[in-house]
Formats: C-alpha cells, structure tokens, sequence
C-alpha cells in the first residue's frame, strides 16, 4: 500500500474518511440513486458524468475515466503524494501516525524544507543582516509593517553571489537539489553555481496549505528586470498557483466574492489594510486551473489591475477563462496611475472598498473599451464592435445572458437586434466547448476477462474456489496486475475486494479500470457454469498461444535436433492440457 505506512493504518484511516463528505468539500454532490453525481472536478463538462459511491467508497469520472478512492482524489485534487494524501487524511481523523524514516522521504518533502531553510535565511537577511539594511529602508518606504513582514515572512537576498548556497550546503544540501528547487543556477563558463535570488527583496510563494513553494524577488531601485521569479519545479507550477489563497479563502468565502490584483504587493497592501480576500495570479493572464482552483470557493471574481492599456488589456485577456468556469466577474476602474497598492496607500481600504462595490460587468467594461478604440460613428467601426463582442458573448453558457447582452450591444451602437442575431449566426460557435481532458486511449481488454473480474472482486466466496485457476499470465496485460493483486489480497484475507483492491492499487490506469468496473451497475451473477465456462475460454487462449509459438520455434532456422523434439514434445504436453482443461475446471469449482 505505503512504503511507510502499514496496511492496516491506511484502513483505519479510510474507515474514517468517508468518500462523500470528503469530496463534498470540493464540489457539490447531488443524490443520484444509490449513489452521488457531479461536475467532473478533473476536466470541463456540462453534463455530469462524475459518480461517487457511499457503498464501495469510490469515485468515477465516465468521461475523462479518473478514478479511485479517496486517497486518489485528495493526491489529484491537492496534488499530493500518496504518502502525504495519508498524512493529510489522518489529520482530519485525528489518527496518530507513526514516523518514517526522513531519508526515504519523498523527494517532493525534501524541496519542501530546503525551501523552509531559504525563506528562514531570506527572512534574516532582511530583519538582522548588516547587508540588509537598504531592503529595510525599501521597506519602510511602501509603508509596509513589522506584523506584515512577519505574516508573508518577507525577506531580502544578500548581495554576495553565493551566500545562499554556502548556507545551503553547511545544512547538508547538494548543489544538485538547490538546482532542481531553483534556488541556484549554473555558470554559463566554467564549473560552480551561484545564486538566483541576490540583493533583492524576497516574496516568499505558498501553495494552498500554507507551504512556502516558490520565491519572488523584486529589485530595490528601479533597474530591471523588475522581478525575478522562481522556476516551475516539482513542487511549483506558475500556472497553477494564486498568491495569497491559503490566507485569503477564509474571507474569499465569508465575502462571497475574491478580489484579483495584478502583483505580490497589492495583495500584501490589501491584507495589511485589512481587504483579506484579494490573491493575485503568477503573472497578467489567468489560467484554466487557478480559475478552477478559485471556484471551490467563489463564483464571484472582481478584477483590480492597474489602470495603465497594459492593466486593462490583461483584465480582458483573462476574460474567457472566467467567463468558460462561469463566474460572475466585474471590473475595479482604479485612477490614472494607480494600482491596488499605491490606491490603498493613498486613498484608504474604505475608498477601494467603494470602488470594488461600484465596479462594472465585465462584458460592459469590454463594450466601453471597444467603443473607445473604434469609430462606432462609422459602419465598420460598429461591425468591428460587434464581431469582437459576440466572439465573447458566444462563450456564455445562459441563453438569456447571451440574449440579454445581445440586445444591449444592440442597443449601444444604434441597430437592431436582429442584425446583432444574424451577425451571431455567421460566427457561432458551440456555447462554452468544453476543454476536456482527453481520456487515456483505452488499453486493449478482454471483455470475457472483465466480465470475470468483475464477478469474482463482488464475491469473494467463489472466488476461494477459482482462485487456484485464476493464473495472471492467461490475462491481457492490463488485467495482469490487476489479478495479482487480487488473488494476493484474497490469500492475506482482505477482503472484501470491492473496497480494498482500489485503496491498494497503486497504478493509476489500473485504479481507473476498477472504478469504472465497480461504479458499473452491476451485471446479473453468473452461473458457476458460465464461470467456469469464462475460466476455461481464458485459460484456452493462453494454452493455444502457448502451442503456436513451440509450433514457431520448430519452424525456425537453425532449430534441429534435441531443440526442435524438446519444443515438439512441449507442444503435445500443452495440447494434451488444452483438451482435459474443461473437465479439469468444471470439477475444480464444483460448489
């Protein structure tokens, strides 16, 4: 199950996380029978196709195929390891587990600390370094405080251009480990690394449970680049991080509304003033997954970029994620010059409060910045209006929000709303197409051997009298493992197999298969005839196969002799198996 874990600590710790309410705080189940259905958190859809049941503790998607157990979904859902979805599990049961050896440690907890060991050293190198002072003073400057930089653990990379790395190493940390966590980088001539991050401010970057992933380090003067950013890494993907959720989701879902600003410091300005439920992407655009991300705890989104045409460009660039997730978005219009943080500084949390409380509609904000680029006052000036708008409208899945921005174009540029109908027809395209995740192409299987496994895993009692016939081997490769696996856990006496063959299974393909094969209604029971006759249909084309190649290898250049008798003589041994099979099958499983 777990190379640090014991079998029966991963059962407890399932017995005490029941699949339902657990994937109920990530998205919204409804009764389906004997069972739940939802949105497929793990790919776009409009219609459910994602199942969850209480009775078996497992989960199915039939339309992207993921599936499992609640291990599995926690591991995909917070991308975790499978020892850490264990961890994170038995917390939430208060179960005490037992501590592993560090040095088998995953090398994603290794990263993890070495991290912890960066932000420590970045934090004392802006709080007590002789070299650190200008940082403070940097500081002191924007107005940021002594509790803020404590709470975002801030902190300031010194000058030298390998401190960090000799600080690294002295913990016991190889060049080679500060590469792959994007703390060092290699000389372009010669042997040795230095560091990434030098005399810079440092923004520690925290995953959605509060651990330190990433770094932003932001000059003190205005040389450039501006920023520079971690890395993706093992643990770190830019495009799937919001800086400041883990702080933030709290107020995100107590508001009901989460505020977007553009950088790490309109985010930090904004807590300090008290506006907890602003985040910012890793960059202008956001992505499919952040958007995701952030709907598991609003559908309500308003935009504060800056104010400058790059500001307003990248509001509009990350308008159809918004509007394919199906958010309700507004627009902050903050004054020339201004972003978040300088607002907030200047004006106050109450004046930007008044300014999120009469932000505008996005697709209104679009309209207006569309009228103003072109010359609606000219025919083609209206038509470019137009097709740029219905571009953007046809991504709205409601008819009558669709209907009800049709007309308000209409309306704006001075024609009727059939004309903004028929323009529509020219260019419209399927409302919201899903951007699915393909399913994995489907491995080749046997449905004679599904249909058996899938009888033996509801019933164990026959399976104690096939169990000496179900030979892995006879299998299509896919299923091989997938019986081994069973007929080891039915011989250790963990049954039943419906609920504890997916929490073992480790391959991802193969717990797919088993969800899917247990999520199934399940078929009328066989007859022990027709088991037997699935059994023997299974074993003759293994024995047949077997045959054709001794057959082969008599056939072959270069085989004479004792070579060639010995493959003959296995020939006829194997027919002679092939014909007494059946027989020998129907009185083994005789009940």
């Amino acid at each position: 199950m777990s190379p640090f874990y014991p079998p029966e600590q991963i059962d407890l710790i399932s017995s005490y996380n029941d699949i339902v309410e657990i994937i109920s705080q990530y998205l919204p189940l409804k009764r389906s029978g004997r069972n739940y259905k939802a949105l497929c958190p793990f790919h776009s859809e409009k219609t459910p196709s994602f199942m969850v049941s209480p009775e078996k503790q497992i989960y199915h998607c039939f339309g992207c195929g993921a599936g499992g157990n609640v291990f599995s979904f926690i591991m995909r859902k917070e991308n975790m390891t499978f020892p850490e979805a264990v961890r994170f599990l038995a917390r939430r049961a208060n179960i005490e587990l037992p501590e592993f050896d560090s040095r088998i440690a995953s090398k994603k907890e290794q990263l993890l600390k070495l991290h912890e060991l960066a932000a420590g050293f970045f934090h004392w190198g802006l709080t007590d370094s002789k070299s650190g002072e200008s940082a403070r003073r940097y500081i002191e400057k924007r107005e940021i405080t002594g509790p803020t930089i404590e709470k975002f653990k801030l902190g300031y990379a010194q000058p030298a251009w390998d401190s960090f790395l000799k600080h690294a190493r002295k913990k016991g940390y190889k060049p080679e480990t500060l590469l792959e966590a994007g703390l060092i980088l290699k000389r372009s001539r010669g042997d040795g690394y230095y560091d990434r991050f030098r005399n810079r401010l440092i923004v520690p970057v925290c995953d959605g449970r509060g651990r330190i992933i990433a770094f932003g380090g932001r000059v003190l003067d205005d040389s450039q680049p501006k920023y520079i950013n971690s890395p993706d890494t093992p643990l770190f993907r830019k495009g799937n991080t919001l800086f400041g959720l883990h702080r933030s989701r709290d107020a995100i879902m107590a508001s009901g509304t989460a505020i977007l600003g553009e950088g790490y410091f309109d985010v930090i300005r904004a807590h300090q003033e008290k506006v907890e439920n602003m985040i910012c992407s890793q960059g202008t655009a956001f992505t499919e997954i952040q958007a995701q991300v952030l709907r598991r705890y609003t559908g309500k989104v308003v935009v504060a970029y800056d104010s400058d045409r790059a500001g307003m460009e990248a509001a509009l660039r990350g308008l159809t994620v918004f509007l394919r997730k199906n958010f309700e978005v507004r627009i902050v219009t903050l004054p020339p010059g201004e972003d978040p943080d300088s607002f907030i500084r200047g004006a106050g949390a109450e004046a930007f409060k008044k300014l999120v409380i009469g932000s505008m509609p996005l697709l209104d904000f679009k309209l207006n910045q569309l009228c103003r680029v072109n010359d609606i006052a000219t025919d083609q000036g209206k038509l470019a209006v137009v097709r740029e708008m219905l571009d953007t409208i046809s991504i709205i899945e409601s008819a009558v929000l669709r209907e009800t921005y049709e007309k308000k174009l209409a309306e704006r540029l001075g024609v009727s709303p059939g004309a903004v109908r028929e323009e529509y027809g020219k260019i419209k395209r399927p409302v919201n197409p899903p951007r699915t995740a393909q399913p994995s192409t489907p491995r080749k299987v046997n449905k004679y051997e599904v249909r058996l496994l899938k009888y033996l895993m509801e019933n164990d009692t026959v399976l104690s009298f096939v169990q000496d016939e179900l030979d892995p081997e006879a299998f299509s490769p896919p299923l091989q493992p997938i019986v081994t696996l069973m007929l080891e856990l039915f011989r250790q006496g963990k049954t039943p197999l419906s609920r504890t063959l997916v929490t073992v299974l480790q391959d991802k393909k193969s717990q797919e298969l088993v969800s899917r094969w247990l999520m199934e209604p399940q078929s009328p029971a066989p007859q022990i005839s027709e088991v037997a006759d699935l059994l023997i249909n299974i074993q003759k084309k293994r024995l047949r196969a077997k045959i054709n190649e001794c057959r082969k290898s008599v056939g072959r250049r270069g085989i004479a002799g004792k070579e060639a008798a010995a493959f003959l003589g296995k020939s006829i041994e194997l027919t002679r198996e092939l014909k007494e099979l059946p027989a020998r099958i129907r009185m083994k499983i005789r009940l």
